[in-house]
Formats: C-alpha cells, structure tokens, sequence
C-alpha cells in the first residue's frame, strides 16, 4: 500500500506516484542482480531470513538496549513494507521473520523479487521500478544499462542522501559501489565493470514529470518529519496526505515560468504560499532547488535590515540616511548605479534598493540584533560581516526560508512557515496530524505589527516607482523587492528574484544557475526587475482581489513634518502654524513616533524694531519679517501698513511731513492674537543725517544633517 496526496479539493493528486507494475521478464537481468548484490546477496538461498546477518544485528541491538539495527532480506523488506507498521521493536522484528518465513513458503523467488522492485521508493515520490526508470533515465525496466540498474540499486538506502538528482555525486559514488559489489560477486564481468564505471549517469528528467511532483516531494518530507518517520515509512505504510495544492494555480505557475515571450534563461523557480503559510503551487524545473541554499541579494534587505531596523526604532520610513562613502570600514560596497545620492529618506532608499544606506542602518541595528529578529521570521544564518545587509550571508537561504520571512510581513508579522500538509491520516483513516496554524490563528509574532505594516507600505512603492515597477500597471495593491546576485570578478549574475505579495498572496519568481558552473550564469542584464516581473505580473493578474487591501493597524498613523526643517536633515513635527504647502505628511509607529516640535512658523513678537528720520523728513523704520507672520505698522495707534510674505530684514518709510509720532509694529499668523513690538517715537525738529543702514534677506539657519 502506498502513501495517497490529495489537494485542498480533496482530489488525488495526479502526479508520478501511482504505480505502474512491471513484471519480471520486462526487468534488465543486471537491474536485478544490482538490488541482489547490494540489498541480499543471499537471497536465492536463503528462506527469508539470513541467519548471519539476524545473529550481527541482535548484538548490535543488545548493546544498544534497543532495536536499532537492519538485518532485512529483501523478503523481508517486501513483507515490511507491506504489512507491518514503523515501529523499531523486538515484537515487530519477530512478526517481521514469521511472515518472511510464510512469504517464502507461498510464493517463489521470482514472484518475491517482481513484488519487491514494484513496491520500493525511489525518492521524489517515485516508486516502483518502471516509474523510477521513465522518470530518472526516460527509459523502460528493460533497457536500463548495467550502471544505470546499479544507480537505481543504489537509491533505496536513503532516497533523500543518493538523490540523482539534488545529490548526484552521492548518487554516482553508491552507484560505483554497486558495481564494485557485482563484479565481486561475480555478476559482471571485468570488461563489462570497466564500461559501467565510466558512464557519466546522466539524469534526464523531464519537466512536465515535475508539475505535480515538485509538490509532492515536499508534503512528503514534510510529513516525514511531522511523524517523525522515514520518507519510506510514510510511502509504504498507507498514510493519506491532505495538502493545500491548488492544480490550477500549479498550472498557473509553470504556464507563467515558462512563457516563449519572457525568454527566463537557465532553472526556473516559483512558490505561491498565503500569507500564514499554506503553498498552493510549488514549480522548480530542477529538483535540486527544492532545498538548494542560495543567496537572493537584494531581496533579503526587507527582511535582514529593514524589519529589524523598523522593529527597533532604529529608523522611519521618513528617517534620514546619507547616501556617501563609508568611512572607517573595510567593507566599501558602491551603489548599482554607481552614485552617491546624499541625504535620502530610508522609504527611497529601499524603494532604489540602494546598498550604502542598508549597510549604514545594518550597521546602526548591529549585526548580533538584526540576526536575533532575523531567526524570528525563520531565516537561520550566523554572519559577522556587513556584507550581510546585500544578502550575502555565510550559509545563504532556502526558497521555503524566504518565502516565510515575507509570509510574516504579508501576515502582520507573525511567523509561519511554508507547509504544504493540512492533516495526515494513517491506513485506517484515523487523523494522526491536523494543521491548526489557520483554524486558531496561532502564530508566534515575530516582529510587531507596525514594523511588517510600515514595510509593506515602502515595498508597495517599490512596486510602483522602484526596482519592481513593471508590477505598477496591476490594479492592485501590491508590495515588491527584487535581488540580483553578481559572481565575483564578473559581469554575469547567479541569481535573479522577485518576492512580491498582496493581503492573500505571497509570490517567488527566480531564475538562476543552478549548477553554479559559470558558463550557466544568467547573461549580464538579467535581474528581478527586468523578465521576471513579467511572469510575476501574468501571476498577480489571474489571482489577486483588487478590493482587498493591506489594514493598516492601530499603531501607525501619519504625522506631518515641518519640510524646513526635513530638508536640512532634522525630523520635527510640524506646529498649528506650519502652513500646508510646508508640511510632509508620513507614516510613524506610534512606538517610536517623534516628539520635537518645528519652531519654524511658531508666532513671534516684533522685537527688532528701530527708525531714524532721515534728510528728507521721512520717517523710516526696520525690522526682522518672516514669510507666515502677518505684520501691521502703527502710527499713534493708526494702521499705516500691512506686510505679508516677507522675509528678511523689512524698511517701511513714512512719507507724511510735518510731525511725525509713536510708531509699532504687530505680529499675527491669519489675523490672530497680534503680538505688538516695542513703541519708537520719531520726530522732526532734530534733524539726521542721511541714513546709510542694510537690509538683508534671513539666513537660513545651518543644521547638522542627521544621518548614519
């Protein structure tokens, strides 16, 4: 009995997993002689259990103080497989023997070992001899060459360590073994051996095999380590696997990825997951991305500097980085235009992906906090290095690793992992595991709910006039980073991501060199703004809900800013009196909300004033104006003028002869609560000479730009 997957429609999944039963005489003969030389050698003559073998395993087992050791013969591992359960006990091996000795007294030799290479795993979900050899070699049982019977030989041991195709240098060196064992045994010949050990093995999976089974080989690991059972263990005992599979976005996914128009070059990769975790689809053209460790670049900034600066305090969207060289420092990346930018707003500097101001605030969050929020979110590094804020980590990150970091920023900041199993039943039906992640909610927050929700909002610029501005046409609210990956001393790029997501999607689009050999780069050019936001955008328009927006929680809010006082580098909140058109409006956590208040347009009494009469019998008086201030002269308690929208130093001459009186001066900001000067008194009989003063504009005050 084999393991059943089934889709969140309660359908099978129709992928590589039914069995197709081949018999004996359609099997290459060396194919079989393979599995007898490495699994039972013995096996034509023995009756099921092989006593010397059964003799080395009880002592091992005494020693352990448990059952621990395999002695199996492929009879054996046939009635296991089949009709036993799991469990590691003495009470199982002994039921295990008894009916081996039963199967050898029913069926012969011939039938045992048709029944046993139609039963077995060959990892990727693929089990049974014909399927293993259509979906590794393209070929039927009976045309597999002598290597390519030892390299399926080889697998069943630990289909996840001798992978063809994750792990084919694993794979070739079992193989050789394999081969090293027939010819020992007299299986082969020398001249046969020699040939075998040097045929390459090539793997030539097809894609379309991989539609389904990409998915599949996922749930299933999962619910290995759900149960805590062997891969092969969850195969063969029976379990039903409940998934969140969706064919249709499968279909969607793969149709996307491999559009004639978008010309992806090189492996091809793409997950859509909700924002609390649930995979959908999963397309990789090569099984080895599944659980490949890889640096994204850029599209770790949002989750390696950003969030952990956000959640600290450390910066605002609106806060202020410049944009120049480091100082001080070994590590002296420049920007991929190759500018320095000056004094730019953390929201623009992540909207350009620029490099310099994600060092300056990774440096200002350290490395030691950024990495302890970091792990909150599921990605599981140790660096030390700067190097870190580009996405250039020691241990790099799986896809399933991003995507749960951006799953928690899409999900308010709480931290789920991708899954793929909804619940597991065993072969009775009887649930065993149910996924209670989505029924309860429950989902330990990573980081606070105004750091994902002020994170979002820059990323939704990032989609709109940023690096991933291909995805602005959409008519929906979407957020969006993109990574490149160059290789050293190079022209050429690794990697190209795209990580985009609505309030009910999370989506990965890549493509890259898979193999790392650097004639399988990615041409110069190629990046996660440029072909991929393509498929990603053909994605995004079949399953996005335009009216679903991202909530903006209770612990953000705008605030306005003085726009003096933000062009020279200082965050002031604006006053009552800060006129509009000199007001900018962002977005704060209430958390770390700032609490200066601009002096800028504050109303301020006329203390300045001074006149003289000059040669002409003029009354001429001066004093200090600013733009927002509305001032009114007097003359004995007569208005004699009013100024608006000046600024500087202002001389007003009173041309009325004869005598002239008690001047001042009010101040009000729209005609309220006047403020009036000090009282000069000007009068003609003492004559002047002429009057030689200045008059100068205000100077700006010079402020400290505040930066990293």
């Amino acid at each position: 009995q084999t393991a059943t997957f089934y889709d969140s429609e309660q359908q099978t999944i129709d992928a590589h997993n039914s069995i197709q039963y081949c018999p004996l005489n359609q099997i290459s003969p060396d194919c079989i002689n393979a599995f007898i030389a490495v699994e039972d050698r013995t096996f034509y003559r023995h009756h099921g259990l092989s006593l010397p073998r059964i003799a080395k395993a009880v002592a091992n087992d005494l020693a352990a103080g448990y059952s621990k050791e395999g002695a199996s013969t492929i009879t054996q591992q046939l009635v296991k497989n089949t009709y036993l359960t799991n469990e590691k006990t003495f009470k199982r091996k002994l039921r295990e023997a008894i009916l081996a000795l039963k199967v050898e007294q029913n069926f012969s030799k011939d039938q045992i070992i048709e029944l046993y290479l139609n039963a077995i795993y060959f990892g990727n979900n693929v089990y049974g001899i014909a399927n293993a050899s259509e979906f590794y070699f393209q070929k039927t049982p009976a045309e597999l060459s002598v290597a390519e019977g030892a390299g399926l030989a080889g697998i069943i041991k630990n289909p996840s360590k001798y992978d063809p195709v994750a792990h084919h240098d694993n794979f070739l060196q079992r193989a050789h073994l394999i081969l090293h064992l027939m010819h020992n045994q007299g299986l082969i010949t020398g001249e046969i051996f020699k040939t075998a050990m040097h045929e390459p093995l090539t793997i030539t999976t097809s894609e379309n095999l991989w539609l389904g089974t990409n998915y599949q080989t996922m749930a299933l690991k999962e619910a290995a380590q759900l149960l805590n059972l062997s891969e092969n263990d969850i195969i063969n005992y029976g379990y039903q696997i409940d998934t969140y599979y969706e064919p249709s976005q499968q279909q969607l996914l793969y149709d996307a990825m491999n559009h004639s128009a978008y010309q992806l070059e090189g492996a091809k990769f793409a997950m859509l997951s909700t924002p609390n975790g649930q995979v959908k689809a999963l397309y990789a053209s090569t099984p080895t991305l599944l659980t490949a460790r890889r640096n994204f670049g850029s599209a770790m900034k949002p989750l390696l500097v950003y969030a952990p600066a956000l959640e600290l305090g450390v910066i605002q969207p609106a806060s202020l980085v410049d944009d120049s060289p480091l100082i001080d420092t070994d590590f002296n990346p420049k920007n991929s235009d190759e500018k320095y930018h000056g004094l730019v707003s953390v929201r623009e500097s992540l909207m350009h992906s620029y490099n310099i101001p994600a060092v300056k605030i990774l440096e200002a969050t350290t490395i030691d906090n950024a990495m302890t929020i970091a792990n909150k979110m599921g990605l599981h590094l140790h660096d030390e290095n700067l190097s870190m804020a580009l996405g250039n980590t020691n241990d790099g990150t799986t896809f399933l690793e991003l995507a749960g970091g951006y799953q928690t920023i899409a999900n308010q900041g709480k931290y789920s992992p991708a899954r793929f199993v909804r619940a597991i039943r065993d072969r009775k039906g009887q649930t065993v595991y149910f996924d209670l992640t989505n029924k309860y909610n429950y989902a330990p927050q990573a980081v606070a709910p105004d750091t994902a929700y002020l994170l979002t909002d820059m990323l939704v610029d990032t989609a709109r006039k940023g690096t991933a501005r291909k995805l602005a046409i959409l008519n929906t609210e979407i957020a969006a980073k993109t990574g490149t990956t160059e290789r050293a001393e190079s022209t050429t790029n690794t990697d190209a991501t795209l990580v985009s997501y609505t309030p009910q999607n999370v989506l990965i689009v890549w493509h890259g060199n898979a193999s790392m050999k650097p004639e399988d780069d990615l041409p110069h050019g190629a990046n996660g703004g440029g072909r991929l936001a393509n498929a990603a955008k053909q994605i995004h328009s079949s399953i996005s809900n335009p009216a679903i927006h991202f909530t903006q929680p209770s612990s953000v809010k705008f605030l306005g800013l003085d726009s003096l006082d933000y062009k020279n580098g200082k965050i002031k909140l604006a006053n009552a009196a800060t006129p509009e058109y000199e007001t900018t409006t962002a977005l704060f956590s209430t958390r770390y909300q700032p609490t200066m208040v601009s002096e800028n347009y504050l109303l301020t009494t006329p203390t300045t004033l001074d006149g003289r009469v000059n040669d002409q019998d003029h009354a001429v008086l001066w004093f200090d104006v600013l733009p927002h201030q509305t001032y009114e002269v007097y003359k004995n308690n007569v208005l004699q003028s009013v100024i608006r929208n000046k600024t500087g130093t202002y001389t007003y001459t009173d041309k009325t002869p004869a005598l002239m009186g008690n001047y001042a001066v009010t101040a009000s900001i729209n005609g309220t609560n006047p403020r009036p000067s000090n009282t000069i008194e000007l009068r003609l009989p003492q004559r002047t000479t002429p009057i030689n003063h200045k008059t100068s504009k205000a100077v700006e005050n010079k402020r400290v730009p505040w930066y990293f």
